[in-house]
C-alpha cells in the first residue's frame, strides 16, 4: 500500500482560512476547524499500486455486459428465451489471454448494448420509435424486442 499526501486547498473554507456558517453574522467568521486557518489542506490518499492484472479461481466465462439481467453459465431462461451461455462471452483463459467478448444479441438489443452508438447512426432510434409508435420511456419495454436480430442487422450493417 501506498500512500501519498499533498497539499490542496482546504474544501470547508475555499482557501480562506476562516469559515462563515449560518452562526456567523454581519462580517463575523471564526477560523476554520480543518485548516485551522492555513487555507491549506494536507490530504493523504492510500492506494495499491498496480502491478498486473491478478486472477480469479471463481470465473469461467467473461460477458460484454450483463444488460441489467441476472446472469450465470449454462443456460439462462430469459422469459420465452433460453440462451446458452456458454455459448457466448469468451472463456476466462482467453480473456487473460486479450481477447474482448462481444455483444450478447440474445439479451440485449442494440439500444440497451450501446445507446450512444445507436444515437450515432443516422435514422436508428427514429426507425426505433417508428416501430414503437413514438419515444420509448424505457427500453426493455420495447414492441420490437423479440426482434433483436433485426435490429443487430440494422446495427452491425450500418458504418459508424
Amino acid at each position: 500500500m501506498k500512500t501519498i499526501e499533498i497539499e490542496i486547498e482546504c474544501p470547508s473554507c475555499n482557501g480562506t482560512g476562516v469559515y462563515t456558517g449560518i452562526a456567523e453574522r454581519d462580517g463575523a467568521a471564526v477560523v476554520c476547524n480543518k485548516c485551522q486557518g492555513t487555507g491549506a489542506y494536507q490530504y493523504k490518499y492510500s492506494y495499491n499500486e498496480f502491478t498486473g492484472r491478478k486472477q480469479r479461481d471463481d470465473v469461467k466465462r467473461v460477458y460484454k455486459s450483463g444488460y441489467g439481467y441476472v446472469i450465470a453459465t449454462g443456460p439462462i431462461k430469459l422469459g420465452e428465451t433460453t440462451v446458452d451461455m456458454d455459448e457466448e462471452g469468451v472463456s476466462y483463459s482467453d480473456f487473460l489471454n486479450g481477447e474482448m467478448p462481444e455483444h450478447t444479441t440474445a439479451i440485449a438489443c442494440p439500444m440497451l448494448a450501446d445507446q450512444g452508438g445507436c444515437h450515432n447512426i443516422k435514422g436508428f432510434v427514429d426507425e426505433c420509435m417508428e416501430l414503437n409508435g413514438g419515444w420509448i420511456g424505457q427500453i426493455s419495454q420495447c414492441n420490437n424486442r423479440c426482434n433483436k436480430a433485426e435490429c443487430w442487422e440494422r446495427f452491425n450493417g450500418t458504418d459508424q
